[in-house]
């Protein structure tokens, strides 16, 4: 018989507040009233939120608060100081039942008061910072990062994950070397902030919402003194785009599949504070959880897959009626077919067989995870080998010339068949960005499999060449996705012509009818 294994401190810690957690989460207690919203307009509502996500390509996890931003987006003015703080909280409990992103009859009725206040406190303070000299876009951005964040928080609570965040702190601290991610001494001071961000960024996926609202929690910073408010909160945005915060999150994106592994299980397994505390067991569950992590991963770039070709034809559709076509009757006076249906196509179809070569981790790197996962938690982590020491590589000047030319030769390539194709202009440029989207897009499926290895694949002779041809496409792609996503032109167009009149309508109709309902009451 296995011998059981005692936790470390670390893995103590984990395990102790874990049970805490679970033991809180059952003592809760409601007076048994609950929001309930009329169901007319839902399937509108449902069907909409659907269209809106796929043009904007937002991480899943991500949605409930995207959608609560933009909610404040249109009914908080930054313009005038006013504000009714419960009814737009009541108000944003009902659109997002509505919506689908909560249950109906599953908020107590309590949450709207405390939804209030968080509004009214969020949104004094953006006056406040105004007052004090923020620029109003700032200022803007803070308040509803912080709003949206500490709302779906206050709505669909996880103290799991903060938990599970400082474990990963832990482990971290100890195991990486420091000096290895100093690019300078100006860069110590942020070290433990630049960690701590990186991984939520690696780990949880986090956006800058989310880290500025967990940061201010994990700081405890008041906003009673707003000059040390604005100070702090300007500090965050610096540390989340800091070449030290990108260099560790690059470092521990690569090597962090045992604590994705272990995060999703301690956040769905029941008692898993409990399971810790017997290695033998433990071991057992790490190792189906792995196996899920592998079936849902395909479920992942399967549904990823229908997610990006949807966005690839919603944004082409519109260009295409936009720009495209409207240039062809202005210049040659009809419709230019070939180019038309290759830049339409072309993208769907590399990404349909990039998914048929996307191939799932086996059976060595299970056994690898489960291995650093038993010296994680029963071991010492100063003592765990399996990652790689961090280091700065310099590479020969050769190497970035040869990088550049690499661009040029590839571009030239594919420009000089579009001209064959007899492409015009604005057809190559189209062509360029729908082609490097889809590259990125496809880049990030990859991910997917690439976030569940811990064991490295070597690069064959045909992968490599394929890299070749691609890397270009792929950065130009991050570079357009970077742009677009500061400016989503589509976006904006629901949000501003289907969305605003649309939760309009659906309002005055889910009031008409509490009304009758009322009426039909008094009867």
């Amino acid at each position: 018989m296995a011998t059981n294994k005692q936790l470390g401190p670390n893995g103590h810690q984990l395990s102790v507040q874990l049970t805490a957690a679970a033991h809180a989460s059952k003592a809760k207690k409601s007076n048994g009233q609950y929001v309930s919203v009329a169901g007319v307009g839902r399937e509108v509502s449902l069907a909409y939120e659907q269209l809106r996500n796929a043009a904007e390509y937002t991480s899943e996890h991500l949605l409930t608060q995207k959608a609560i931003r933009r909610f404040f987006l249109r009914n908080l003015s930054f313009l005038n100081n006013s504000l009714k703080s419960r009814n737009v909280a009541e108000e944003l409990v009902y659109e997002l039942i509505q919506s689908g992103y909560i249950e109906n009859n599953s908020q107590p009725i309590e949450i709207i008061d405390t939804l209030g206040a968080i509004i009214q406190t969020h949104y004094s303070n953006f006056w406040r910072l105004k007052e004090v000299g923020i620029k109003l876009t700032v200022a803007e951005n803070w308040t509803l990062d912080l709003l949206s964040v500490a709302c779906e928080k206050t709505i669909t609570s996880n103290p799991v994950q903060g938990i599970f965040i400082q474990f990963a702190y832990q482990h971290y601290h100890t195991i990486l070397q420091k000096s290895a991610f100093l690019n300078g001494s100006a860069d110590d001071p942020n070290y433990e902030a630049s960690l701590y961000i990186a991984i939520y960024k690696a780990l949880f996926k986090a956006d800058i919402s989310s880290v500025r609202f967990d940061m201010q929690q994990l700081y405890k910073t008041s906003d009673s003194n707003i000059h040390d408010y604005a100070s702090f909160h300007k500090r965050i945005d610096e540390v989340f785009s800091s070449d030290l915060t990108e260099r560790i999150v690059n470092y521990i994106n690569r090597y962090g599949a045992p604590l994705r592994v272990l995060s999703n299980m301690v956040q769905t397994h029941e008692g898993a504070g409990e399971l810790l505390a017997h290695s033998g067991r433990f071991q057992s569950a790490y190792a189906q959880q792995i196996e899920k992590e592998y079936l849902d991963a395909r479920s992942k770039l399967n549904s990823g897959l229908i997610k990006s070709i949807a966005f690839l034809f919603i944004t082409k559709s519109l260009i295409g009626v936009a720009i495209e076509v409207p240039y062809d009757y202005m210049t040659v006076g009809e419709i230019i077919w070939l180019p038309l249906i290759v830049n339409l196509l072309a993208p769907v179809a590399y990404m349909a067989l990039l998914r048929l070569g996307l191939k799932l981790p086996g059976d060595a790197n299970t056994r690898a995870m489960q291995q650093y996962a038993d010296n994680m938690l029963y071991g010492d982590d100063s003592q765990i080998s399996l990652y790689p020491k961090a280091k700065n590589s310099s590479y020969p000047i050769g190497f970035r010339v040869a990088y550049g030319l690499m661009f040029l030769l590839v571009f030239g390539l594919v420009t000089n068949l579009l001209i064959n194709l007899q492409f015009n202009l604005v057809q190559g440029a189209i062509f360029f960005i729908f082609f490097a989207t889809a590259n990125f897009l496809g880049f990030r499926l990859s991910r997917i499999v690439r976030e569940l290895e811990l064991v490295t694949t070597k690069t064959g002779f045909l992968s490599a060449v394929r890299d070749f041809i691609y890397m270009p496409f792929i950065l130009l792609g991050q570079w357009i996705s970077d742009k677009y996503s500061k400016v989503n032109i589509v976006a904006l167009v629901l949000d501003i012509v289907i969305e605003l009149p649309l939760k309009t309508v659906l309002r005055l109709v889910r009031q008409w009818t509490e009304f009758i309902n009322e009426k039909k009451d008094e009867i």
